[in-house]
């Protein structure tokens, strides 16, 4: 209520008072009473007004509310999506961002650092860096290489300090970068380049090799015909006409290793294909009976593109060589998953293992452990599974046994 209608009410109110007569009073408290209830409309109206603009705020606050939401809810997928691990640190030290990706990469709970202090749960130098510096000082750091045993994993660190808006949101941005992928299909890359290079100049000095091999054999065997009658020198040249047989099947194995991969690829039912190649390998007279072989093939089919020949070579070789490692018998398994667009054949043993440094040439032609062995196998079943756009990997353990896992693609 205004100044100016309480002063009328009032000035009414004392006239009434006033009076000389009731007829007086009475027309004072008349008028009072119009003042009064003129000034309750307005109050009414300017409520009513009130009211009408508190809803229409209150549903655009709705709105600003549910758009904020949504807009949160965008912005967390995102940064729960996004490959790489996230982590905000602010000015106080306080982890108050860590997004799914550092949970998987660098074994950080959220709900565990969440706005709690970053030194209750890592070193200082935790990523690679004084933590403490880089806070008091506003210093980012260039990209950082730190290798975490525990997690297995080669990580690339780069950081960034946000200096924007209040203080309460400046601190340090932490992105980490799982890398060991990246460094083992580079290294695949360069080994690829390697045998590519000394595939060709094989390929070179085999057929530089075969021309005069073939003379050689041929004089020696015109000199094992002509020294019937001196035992001891034919037996000389024989042994000269036997050697030439056995560099020309090296030489032949080159020029065969050297030659790229051919393979028809046809969709069939992986699971129906390896239960087959199990009962091939069961039956074969040089299967040990002191190995014993187990397969675990999923019942339901799984399609996939592949060379059934060229696949057989490969298998055949890797389930062979397993038996082979276990002279003293062990167990032999063949298996089957399927892991994100990929089926995954796993051919482990208990054999004798290998060592870090025999797993490092293991694929490197004419490397082998074996006695007898061009060192050949292998490199061609890498060959043929690269040419299924599959890859190869191997772990094993000296005296624990070996592990091939083949990786190949359920789309052409």
């Amino acid at each position: 209520m205004s100044d100016h209608i309480l002063q009328q009410l009032q000035q009414s109110a004392d006239l009434a008072l006033k009076s000389q007569s009731v007829q007086e009073g009475i027309h004072h408290l008349s008028k009072a009473f119009v003042f009064f209830t003129e000034e309750a409309q307005r109050l009414k109206n300017a409520y009513t007004k009130l009211q009408e603009r508190f809803q229409t705020v209150n549903q655009e606050l709705g709105t600003k509310i549910g758009e904020l939401n949504r807009l949160t809810r965008y912005l967390n997928n995102i940064l729960k999506n996004i490959s790489d691990a996230i982590v905000f640190i602010d000015l106080e030290g306080t982890v108050t961002i860590v997004n799914e990706s550092a949970h998987k990469l660098l074994k950080i709970k959220p709900e565990t650092v969440l706005f709690k202090k970053y030194w209750e749960h890592f070193p200082d130098d935790y990523f690679g860096f004084s933590m403490r510096e880089s806070l008091k000082f506003g210093i980012p750091h260039p990209l950082i290489y730190k290798t975490y045993p525990a997690e297995n994993k080669e990580v690339e660190i780069s950081t960034s300090f946000v200096f924007d808006g209040p203080k309460l949101y400046q601190g340090l941005i932490v992105v980490a970068r799982d890398i060991s992928e990246k460094q083992k299909l580079q290294a695949i890359a360069n080994r690829n380049d390697r045998m590519k290079d000394l595939g060709e100049m094989a390929a070179t000095i085999a057929h530089e090799i075969r021309n005069p091999l073939g003379g050689i054999r041929g004089y020696a065997s015109l000199l094992y015909r002509d020294l019937q009658e001196s035992k001891h020198l034919q037996e000389m040249a024989g042994s000269i006409v036997e050697g030439t047989r056995s560099l020309e099947k090296v030489v032949t194995t080159v020029l065969q290793y050297a030659k790229p991969v051919q393979i028809q690829l046809q969709t069939a039912e992986i699971g129906a294909y390896l239960k087959k190649i199990g009962k091939f390998i069961k039956v074969d007279p040089a299967f040990p009976e002191n190995v014993k072989f187990e397969m675990h093939i999923p019942d339901a089919p799984l399609l996939a593109p592949f060379d059934p020949e060229a696949l057989k070579s490969a298998l055949l070789n890797l389930l062979f060589n397993a038996f082979q490692a276990m002279p003293l018998g062990g167990l032999l398994t063949l298996s089957l998953l399927k892991r994100e667009g990929t089926c995954q054949i796993v051919i482990s043993d208990t054999g004798t293992g290998m060592d870090e440094e025999q797993q490092k040439y293991l694929f490197s032609p004419f490397f082998t452990t074996k006695q007898k062995g061009n060192g050949l196998g292998l490199a061609e079943t890498q060959k043929i599974i690269q040419a299924h756009f599959g890859s190869i990997e191997v772990r094993s353990q000296p005296g624990k046994g070996t592990m091939f896992t083949l990786s190949l693609p359920l789309k052409r």
